[in-house]
């Protein structure tokens, strides 16, 4: 074997380890984001489950406001739930106010309570958005 077919199996196989290299690490990083993924969506599932317990008319409709929680795996996370009017059927009449709008279109429908729930990496709400949850409440349901 000589200086040169010995210099192009080295590169050959330098080439083969730093793709190996590359996907371990792109492995490592997809890993890493599907745990803030699945984290996030159980905190956001966790803070929808306490609406669902509570009854129609304690669920009071305003702007997004949350708090800090930490996760499973110890990082902190911004919850935060926003609750407001909207019409099912219609054109769009979604409205934070106390009262409920008057919906209108066909079919005729009645206002439901819409409510969002979003989870931000970090303490704020300014935080990049990792997952957020909506659902509505119909007050025959509760």
């Amino acid at each position: 074997m000589t200086l040169i077919e010995l210099l192009i199996a080295m590169i050959i196989m330098a080439v083969g380890v730093a793709a190996l290299v590359a996907g371990f690490s792109s492995g490592v990083l997809s890993i890493r984001r599907a745990q803030l993924a699945s984290t996030s969506a159980a905190l956001a599932d966790k803070q929808m489950e306490s609406y669902r317990k509570a009854n129609f008319a304690s669920l009071t409709p305003g702007a997004l406001s949350g708090g800090t929680q930490t996760g499973s795996d110890g990082r902190t996370y911004w919850v935060g739930t926003s609750i407001s009017w909207t019409c099912v059927a219609g054109p769009a009449n979604t409205t934070t106010a106390a009262a409920a709008p008057t919906c209108t279109g066909t079919p005729a429908s009645r206002p439901v309570k819409l409510v969002t729930v979003e989870v931000h990496n970090g303490s704020t709400s300014a935080a990049a958005l990792l997952f957020s949850e909506s659902t509505t409440f119909d007050s025959s349901t509760a």
